[in-house]
């Protein structure tokens, strides 16, 4: 499509990192297709003047800057598709190494029902993966402090057909649980850290991206609850910023962890720890 050409180009004076992807995306969007296969098997459907209309505003509010994801109210994450808002964070493809360990682990755990906690959940990417795709029996748990997340990972619940027990509180306070593993990617950005970029702190909630003066502030309370939450043998999983593995070490030290391992995500930055209690 001469459209998809032309919104690609002006995406790309503008400075956006991948023109053609979006161009497509929001293309789809427009025409109500799940997926960018039918831009090649129908490339030669016409459009109406109303669609032609729709996909321009669209091009516009991605040349200011919002996020595809934002625009289309969708993100995929491990190959699902998940409802977004701009009440939760975008989910990137280097937390789906968070999910590969927590599969990996749970797998060779003898007991059952495992019992699974996703701290922060936003929109459910990363607890609802992992019951769609765990095999042996397991409960499902998820907190965020954000009552309007909630509500976003509870349809998302609801979409993929997943049972999880939903909470409105900060981290794991007043759960009686005892886990088997904790997962989570908490807010671990620095208030004073400058490589943010523009459209991430534009767009997406402050809350899911800052974890105080450090960054690690979040984290360090997370672990401390999840120590005290978790099941002898169990085990946490979390995400981390870049430059801050050093700091983290010491926090999972600090609270009681071993046998710790931080792991580096397909461009070789080093992204999740684990430590077992």
């Amino acid at each position: 499509m001469k459209l998809i050409k032309r919104a690609t180009e002006i995406l790309s004076e503008k400075g956006i990192e991948t023109p053609r992807l979006d161009a497509e995306l929001l293309m789809c969007h427009t025409l109500g297709w799940e997926n960018r296969v039918k831009l090649y098997t129908k490339y030669d459907r016409p459009l109406s003047s109303d669609e032609v209309e729709t996909y321009r505003q669209l091009i516009k509010q991605r040349v200011k800057g919002e996020p595809v994801a934002y625009i289309t109210g969708r993100k995929e994450f491990f190959g699902f598709q998940f409802k977004l808002t701009k009440d939760v964070l975008i989910p990137r493809p280097e937390t789906e190494l968070l999910v590969e360990q927590t599969l990996e682990i749970a797998k060779n755990i003898s007991e059952t029902p495992i019992k699974i906690a996703d701290i922060g959940t936003g929109s459910g990417c990363i607890i609802i993966t992992l019951a769609k795709l765990l095999t042996k029996k397991a409960e499902f748990f998820a907190t965020d402090i954000s009552e309007k997340a909630l509500d976003i990972a509870k349809e998302n619940a609801k979409i993929h057909n997943v049972n999880v027990h939903f909470f409105k509180t900060d981290i794991l306070e007043n759960l009686n649980e005892n886990f088997t593993i904790v997962v989570s990617n908490p807010p671990y950005i620095s208030f004073k850290d400058k490589r943010v970029e523009k459209s991430v702190t534009k767009y997406e909630p402050h809350c899911a991206l800052f974890g105080g003066e450090k960054g690690t502030e979040i984290i360090e309370k997370l672990t401390k609850q999840a120590y005290s939450k978790l099941k002898k043998g169990g085990y946490l999983l979390v995400e981390f910023g870049e430059g801050q593995a050093g700091e983290v070490k010491k926090i999972f030290e600090a609270s009681g962890f071993k046998n710790i391992q931080v792991l580096k995500d397909l461009a070789g930055k080093e992204r999740i720890i684990l430590g077992e209690k």
